[in-house]
């Protein structure tokens, strides 16, 4: 049989789970905004509710979700899979921002806030860790950064890789570690299950695919 002549295998479709937790980022807001309007009166009030409950519920659902099905990771997982489904959820809940990046700008603001706030979901980050203006990580629950730690601005962490392999919709989940004393270069991207080794430096613009590991200057 030819390339050609080869019968295509058509990608498996997302399923229900999947499709109907989407929607679990607009029934928080949409909860949160109703609480806020209900709980006070006047706009200063209501945003401060809004905000508070925005900043606080998420995370706090996610570290309820990890204990009681555990911290998701695996290789090649697929949709019908408990750390699947476990990090989807975990996904829909950092969805507002992920989606709005400017949120969590707001708390860099502030020293020692926006690294408590990782903590909060789950993450173990040292409070002395340098974000850059910008930087971004998709994943929360799945970051760990040592002392001294830098992050340069516009830096992509990402703690799953997803792909079809076969018709089949696959995802790869693991935690990035960025070790004490260690930089990540501006418009770095690194992939899940990466370890950027204590003190080494990642020159901006690179880019670690999923479980390499950066030491002495090199990738492994």
């Amino acid at each position: 049989m030819t390339e050609r002549e080869a019968p295509r295998i058509a990608p498996e479709p997302i399923g229900r789970f999947a499709l109907w937790s989407n929607a679990l980022p607009l029934v928080l807001l949409g909860g949160f905004a109703g609480a806020a309007w209900n709980l006070a009166e006047g706009g200063p009030a209501r945003l401060a509710i809004f905000a508070g409950l925005l900043y606080l519920v998420p995370p706090v659902l996610a570290r309820l979700l990890m204990a009681l099905w555990g911290r998701p990771e695996g290789r090649d997982l697929s949709q019908d899979t408990r750390p699947f489904r476990v990090w989807w959820l975990l996904l829909q809940l950092q969805m507002p921002f992920n989606r709005l990046p400017w949120l969590e700008e707001l708390l860099r603001l502030a020293p020692a806030c926006y690294p408590l706030w990782l903590n909060l979901w789950g993450a173990r980050v040292n409070l002395s860790t340098f974000w850059g203006p910008g930087a971004r990580m998709l994943d929360r629950p799945l970051l760990e950064t040592g002392f001294g730690s830098v992050i340069g601005a516009d830096a992509l962490l990402g703690g799953h890789l997803a792909r079809v392999e076969a018709g089949r919709f696959l995802v790869d989940i693991a935690p990035v570690r960025i070790g004490a004393r260690a930089v990540v270069g501006a418009r770095s991207s690194i992939g899940p299950g990466c370890v950027v080794a204590p003190g080494e430096t990642l020159t901006a613009c690179a880019r670690l695919a999923p479980f390499q590991t950066y030491v002495r200057g090199r990738r492994r």
